[in-house]
């Protein structure tokens, strides 16, 4: 079973062709967010999704869930509050929209981006659907970590563990440890290459380091 929550404008190709490419079976469901007192354009583009749905599987479920939108921080919680009760397979997708609902949903998935298994986005200069990966953002990161964090960065592309010890002036067992801790809180990657562990900052990790400098 699958649960696609999405944010939908007047273009519900936006919608459809995200789901049709990632799959559709029977009891899948699609959860459709619009602001709580959309216009009729609105109104005839979520009765266009609920047809050509019906239409190719009967017990597809379409859920409108109206959001906040004039109130930031209720919109933002709304949809985070969508995505957590979403059953089996998660998908968001980012189908256009209101710009209100489409920030709040930006902000809800990077929240939730544990829970997620796919990002999907319909792109508006190529019209593809491309599958995005988010990047982790919440985890904290205790502040021991923080130089080795800074001396992976320092190190370009991939860096082996002896490099990154000497970078940060760190005992090798201190930044094996914290890679453990980086690495399960996303902000790296690692491997082995024979006896040696490489490491490579995630995109969640990048971003970080404008919080630790």
């Amino acid at each position: 079973m699958r649960t696609y929550v999405s944010t939908i404008g007047y273009y519900e190709t936006r919608v459809v062709r995200p789901v049709l490419d990632h799959g559709l079976d029977a009891e899948d469901i699609v959860v459709l967010l619009r602001p709580y007192n959309d216009d009729e354009d609105g109104d005839s583009a979520v009765a266009d999704v609920k047809q050509i749905f019906s239409e190719l599987g009967p017990d597809v479920e379409v859920i409108v869930e109206q959001i906040t939108y004039d109130e930031f921080s209720t919109a933002v919680e709304e949809c985070v509050d969508i995505l957590a009760a979403a059953d089996g397979e998660t998908i968001a997708n980012f189908g256009g929209g209101p710009r209100e609902i489409f920030l709040a949903f930006s902000i809800a998935s990077l929240v939730a981006q544990p829970q997620l298994d796919t990002t999907l986005q319909f792109t508006d200069i190529d019209e593809d659907v491309i599958e995005l990966a988010l990047p982790e953002l919440m985890a904290p990161l205790p502040a021991k970590t923080h130089p080795t964090l800074q001396a992976i960065a320092a190190v370009s592309g991939e860096a082996a563990l002896p490099t990154i010890a000497r970078e940060s002036d760190q005992s090798r067992s201190t930044v094996g440890r914290h890679l453990d801790e980086l690495e399960a809180a996303g902000a790296v990657t690692t491997s082995k290459q024979g006896k040696t562990r490489h490491v490579e900052l995630t995109l969640g990790g990048r971003l970080r380091l404008f919080r630790v400098a």
